[in-house]
């Protein structure tokens, strides 16, 4: 008898990933660096080797009050952002099939809205033991996106 909510805690611990789990964006907080580019659009005139060396060394914080990146070149920064989760499509339409990969293992996908209510063009897809970011350029003209890269981070 005592076996039962053990073994209920143990298929909720399963059903529900920690970075996933009902919205609660709180498992995906953290201060993090890139680690490789898993992912680059056929459509980028950079390769994955050429892209490594570039976002060597970038930083990326992830609060429930503020995301950042701090690149060679670059900065974005988000105050306030929200971060919304949604599911990860079992079927992409044949489009999106060609020009998008999201990284294997990963359980859903957090959207990044700025204080304003606008949808940034960055995604986070987590997996109970990695975080990746992807870019996203908007297809205005049919609705889609296209994920032009994703690349993995490490927690610092």
């Amino acid at each position: 008898m005592k076996k039962i909510p053990v073994i209920l805690i143990m298929l909720l611990v399963l059903l529900f990933p920690q970075g996933c789990n009902k919205g609660n964006a709180q498992g995906i907080f953290g201060v993090y660096e890139f680690d490789e580019a898993v992912y680059l659009s056929p459509f980028s005139s950079l390769t994955k080797e050429s892209l490594n060396r570039q976002m060597k060394g970038s930083k990326y914080t992830i609060r429930e009050d503020l995301f950042r990146i701090d690149s060679r070149g670059y900065t974005v920064e988000y105050s306030s952002p929200e971060y919304v989760m949604e599911s990860i499509p079992d079927d992409p339409d044949a489009f999106g099939s060609l020009f998008t990969f999201i990284p294997e293992g990963a359980d859903c996908q957090y959207a990044i809205y700025d204080k304003n209510g606008t949808r940034t063009k960055w995604r986070l897809y987590v997996s109970p033991d990695s975080l990746w970011i992807g870019n996203i350029h908007d297809n205005t003209r049919d609705g889609s996106e296209i994920v032009m890269y994703i690349y993995k981070l490490s927690k610092q």
